[in-house]
């Protein structure tokens, strides 16, 4: 599997050191045995997929649950991990920051009565938005700035359009220098007739365009070669040239056709300017 298969399945966060289940939507514990988590939660996945997933975590630098630091709210949520949007915050002066994902008041409640809150007093604790790396045992929320996830998934959206246009750009350019099937409306008589376009179809241009060009003068064998082509070229020309003088003018029909059993509406056009041949042949 590529890297970006891979990623369809697990998130690697560099900054943070840590790798997202994505279907989970929780990171996974480097201490943990990975295979044993894939095949007991995603059983859906094939075997060797599995592997190469668990492959390609243990080459990744992952810290320790203990040693992961929570992220500052204003980075915003963390892509991949679950949002409980619905968390309690204590907000008493002194607090080392507790954090509930309960629906419920009931546990927030719980823990300011160790700061003296009783039932009827105004509230020591506010709503919001929360995260955690791990489950079980190494959870550990932090508060998330859902402000920022309109805008980070924005810039995601951009960064990804980008991406994408940039990887068209780069296969289009390589891609330009390869003869590619022309649309059928395109096909000349010649290219039908000759079948050259399949001879040379996703052959690299560059060196097609090399063979066309004039021999050396110190490669004889070629020279005469290419001077015979011309000939026959020129003969093959003027062969066709006096057809409308000889009342053969039928015959520019079947020439202009692309199917050898029948001809075609309208005849083969044989005006040129002064010295085409010579210029196409590169004399």
């Amino acid at each position: 599997m590529t890297s970006e298969s891979i990623m369809e399945y697990v998130l690697y966060h560099s900054e943070h050191r840590v790798v997202v289940d994505r279907q989970c939507k929780y990171a996974l514990n480097p201490e943990s045995d990975l295979l044993r988590h894939f095949r007991n939660f995603h059983q859906s996945i094939d075997l060797t997929v599995r592997k190469e997933i668990v492959t390609y975590c243990q080459t990744l630098d992952l810290l320790s649950p203990s040693h992961v630091v929570s992220p500052d709210p204003k980075e915003g949520p963390v892509e991949g991990l679950e949002i409980f949007a619905d968390g309690w915050k204590c907000i008493y002066t002194g607090c080392s920051g507790f954090l509930s994902a309960v629906d419920n008041s009931e546990s927030i409640e719980k823990h300011c009565r160790t700061h003296g809150w009783k039932t009827g007093k105004p509230p020591i604790w506010t709503k919001c938005a929360m995260q955690t790396f791990f489950k079980g045992s190494n959870t550990k929320f932090f508060e998330v700035n859902l402000g920022m996830h309109g805008r980070i998934g924005l810039e995601g959206l951009i960064d990804s359009v980008l991406d994408e246009a940039n990887k068209r750009d780069t296969e289009w350019r390589l891609s330009l220098g390869n003869v590619t099937e022309s649309h059928v409306v395109t096909k000349s008589p010649w290219l039908s007739r000759t079948g050259w376009e399949r001879k040379v179809l996703r052959r690299d241009m560059k060196a097609l365009v090399q063979l066309t060009e004039k021999p050396k003068e110190d490669e004889e064998g070629l020279s005469e070669i290419w001077l015979s082509v011309s000939r026959v070229i020129k003969a093959c020309w003027k062969g066709a040239d006096d057809i409308s003088d000889r009342g053969w003018d039928l015959i520019l029909f079947w020439l202009n056709s692309s199917d050898r059993s029948k001809a075609d509406s309208k005849p083969f056009r044989l005006e040129k300017r002064e010295q085409t041949v010579d210029r196409f042949l590169m004399l």
